[in-house]
């Protein structure tokens, strides 16, 4: 058991400096917010007409058994949207509380076959939790080298020898031989950050009847099939965002919030008060906040990001993390009745109906997927006819459930993700829904951790939805000529009813043809995730004669497996080196060898390359990616490294991206804003720089982009406005001397960098200068004199 903080932490410098932590909740203007309210008080009306107008007027009655499904599935969006309004319609923004001392504390990380080094990267990020507390591995796979981990980290262990109620029965086993009064409660591959006790501890003195505090789960690997990034416009998006960002922080304003598995600090007297975790389903995190719900306890959700874990790095791990969550949402709500179950409060029973009966709409997408296909192959509306009488309703309709989709969301969707991600989950949503009314006991399955390969049955539904739809405008085309169908109210594909078909069921084939092309790709291809950080690394290299060459590149990537870095020239394959890295926790001397050396290949098409080149004043900077294979390390330099990883290298890449998915409206102001960003040319290597006018105050920074006007630097050291700086790439042509007009703080919790914005006047010699003399084909370097002061003649 431990209590002690990480080797080589460090508290984050000067207050003014921080930045405001990483909140998943969107913070609006109060009249955003009135007219989101406005938007669904009017959408709601006009839509419960409609659905009136639907069934009362429009039922095809040749077709009642299409076109009462597709009527029902238009009311059961009704009711889902009178829901889900219900549960955002305030959103709730706690600020943090500090923790008290004295309390007592347990950290559960529960493991059942996860990698040896998941289990120890979430192992030294619990230990390395700032306010005194135990951490203890509960191993419900009875691994011995597990043990022998703990052992070596000082943490408690704990295993059971009988596995009944899978996961929550793994809680309950520790509950009995611990005794802590608050628990935090982790998965194997979640890491928490250093202050996550000091968040959260003090919501539980103001609220002696609170059960538990949610956290979001946020993610570091951000290769994962569930993550949208969008280098260029800054943006990052996560198939969750909009569930921790929006529905949880709603749920909170109705003290409906609920446990969600993990990232969670719980009461150990609440817990005690219902018998321990709930058991009686394989979702136990809902099963238990409901019962804690109907026991008179409440619940708190605090929007920052505290913990990151493995998000579904594949279709396969998410459709079987999504199929467990939907068999065991129906077991809930069979065993669990919200609407009937007593203790509950209105708002509490209308929230969880909400969430449990989600699953649902796999189901009413099967049935919107289905529509044009069932006109093309038999010639059957769902509606008495497609008339303007039919158009001047439903065009509003729709128009007005995209409005107020995009509007309840608060930035944390749009329109496009959520219907791929409908259209990825439609099947295995609508399987769960089935397994509702089977009596066959349902196993709790891990989500696979690790690469794997993505097998066709994964993305089968939706090949099928694509065949089917060009089979289907093939045969309408000649049954319609041919006559061997009449198709009703049609004249062949000059008519309405064929081209709105036809448009329909173009939008579900190309949603579709995404769904697919996402899902084949193998997303994590190493056993072990690299950690995307950019930072400026020292090489020693063995040269002619034994002399020693030190040059510096660019980190792109990191685990304690190896890395790869940038520079710019190649290195040859096989290559020993010893690398010096400057990480947060340390600097830490590790050994090396070149796997590989590349061409990085620029992005953006040819055009946009000329544009940037030209704005720029300069040649493009061929740069060349190197993978390196650690040698052996001492663990407690592996240590620092996934505590650099973690708790610097995912918060620091996570606060330079904006978490809102863009809409129209936001799509157009980042084209206006970013006017001045295509004008610049990425540069994303390794720079010396110059501060002053004394050429011996020489550091080392990652020059992030330039422009024949400025530059932007990334530095581990803030540089006063108004001083004078030189950089310059060692090797290149890149290179450039002007004032800092800013230095931004970028704070993580355990370090602290700055993005330094350079100007640079007239007077100043622009990119295409030739290339300094280098020695020997080495390009300079810290440490090496005789190239930096060549370089900067």
């Amino acid at each position: 058991m431990s209590t002690t903080q990480s080797p080589g932490a460090t508290t984050p410098q000067a207050e003014p400096l921080r930045r405001r932590p990483p909140n998943a909740i969107p913070v609006l203007p109060a009249w955003k917010e009135r007219v989101i309210r406005g938007i669904a008080v009017v959408t709601l009306a006009y839509w419960t007409y409609y659905i009136i107008w639907r069934w009362g007027w429009t039922l095809n009655p040749d077709a009642l058994w299409f076109s009462i499904p597709l009527a029902l599935a238009e009311t059961w969006g009704l009711i889902t949207a009178f829901v889900m309004i219900h549960s955002v319609w305030r959103i709730r923004n706690r600020q943090p509380v500090p923790a008290p001392e004295g309390m007592t504390v347990d950290v559960y990380i529960t493991c059942y076959d996860e990698p040896l080094e998941v289990i120890r990267r979430t192992a030294i990020g619990a230990r390395a939790i700032r306010y005194p507390h135990k951490t203890y591995i509960l191993d419900d796979g009875e691994r011995d080298e597990v043990l022998s981990m703990a052992q070596e980290l000082g943490l408690g262990y704990i295993r059971r020898t009988t596995h009944e109620h899978a996961k929550a029965g793994n809680l309950n086993n520790a509950l009995r031989h611990t005794d802590g009064d608050f628990i935090l409660q982790l998965d194997a591959d979640h890491v928490p950050l250093p202050h996550i006790l000091d968040r959260v501890l003090g919501f539980f003195i103001e609220d002696p009847k609170l059960a538990f505090v949610q956290t979001p789960q946020d993610f570091y690997n951000t290769d994962a099939f569930t993550y949208n990034v969008d280098e260029h416009s800054r943006r990052i998006w996560e198939e969750q965002r909009l569930f921790f960002g929006v529905i949880q922080a709603g749920k909170d304003s109705l003290n409906c919030t609920f446990f969600c598995g993990c990232s969670a600090v719980i009461r150990r007297a609440a817990l005690d008060s219902i018998g321990g975790f709930s058991t009686q389903t394989i979702t136990e995190d809902i099963e238990t906040s409901l019962v804690l719900h109907a026991g008179g306890w409440n619940s708190a959700f605090y929007g920052e990001s505290l913990v990151y874990g493995l998000a579904a790095h594949n279709a396969v791990a998410f459709h079987t993390q999504h199929l467990r969550w939907g068999q065991g949402g129906m077991q809930v709500l069979k065993r669990f009745n919200p609407l009937t179950y007593p203790g509950l409060s209105l708002s509490q029973r209308i929230s969880y109906f909400g969430s449990l009966t989600a699953y649902v709409g796999g189901l009413q997408k099967l049935v919107y997927y289905a529509a044009p296909l069932v006109f093309f192959f038999t010639g059957v509306l769902p509606i008495k006819a497609l008339n303007a009488e039919f158009l001047a309703r439903f065009l509003p309709f729709l128009f007005l459930s995209f409005l107020l989709s995009e509007a309840w969301s608060r930035g944390r969707s749009n329109t496009w993700i959520s219907e791929r991600y409908h259209m990825v989950k439609f099947w295995t949503y609508t399987r769960a829904v089935f397994s509702f009314f089977s009596n066959r006991e349902q196993k709790f399955k891990v989500t696979p951790k690790g690469p794997g390969h993505v097998p066709f049955r994964t993305y089968s539904p939706q090949v099928v939805l694509m065949g089917l739809t060009v089979l289907g405008v093939v045969w309408a085309t000649l049954a319609y000529e041919m006559g061997w169908i009449g198709y009703s109210g049609a004249a062949g594909w000059k008519s309405a009813a064929f081209l709105s078909n036809l448009f329909w069921a173009a939008i579900n084939f190309a949603v579709a043809a995404s769904v697919v092309r996402i899902s084949m790709q193998a997303r994590q291809h190493r056993a072990d995730h690299r950690f995307r950080d950019r930072f400026p690394v020292t090489l020693a290299l063995a040269g002619s004669g034994g002399r020693i060459r030190t040059r510096i590149a660019l980190a792109e990537d990191l685990n304690p497996g190896g890395m790869a870095i940038r520079t710019p020239q190649p290195l040859a394959e096989g290559t020993e080196m010893r690398l010096t890295l400057p990480l947060s926790t340390d600097t830490v001397t590790v050994t090396g060898r070149v796997l590989y050396s590349e061409p990085v290949q620029p992005r953006g098409g040819r055009r946009r390359r000329r544009r940037e080149e030209k704005a720029a004043a300069g040649e493009p900077v061929q740069a060349y990616r190197a993978g390196i294979a650690f040698g052996e390390l001492p663990m407690n330099v592996r240590d620092q490294i996934e505590l650099h990883c973690t708790q610097h290298a995912v918060p620091l890449e996570q606060s330079q991206y904006s978490i809102a998915a863009p809409g129209f409206l936001e799509r157009t102001m980042d084209w206006v804003r970013n006017a001045r960003r295509e004008r610049r040319r990425p540069v994303r290597m390794p720079a010396t720089v110059t501060v002053g006018r004394k050429r011996g105050n020489t550091r080392v920074a990652f020059l992030e982009e330039i422009s024949a006007g400025g530059a932007r630097l990334i530095m581990d050291e803030p540089v006063a406005p108004h001083t004078i700086v030189h950089f310059e790439v060692p090797g290149t042509r890149v290179r450039g001397t002007g004032r800092v007009v800013f230095a931004r703080a970028i704070e993580t919790p355990i370090g602290l960098r700055f993005a330094v914005g350079v100007q640079r006047g007239r007077e100043v010699r622009l990119p295409g200068l030739p290339a300094a003399p280098e020695q020997a084909g080495a390009w300079p370097g810290r440490g090496d004199a005789a190239g930096m002061k060549a370089a900067r003649a």
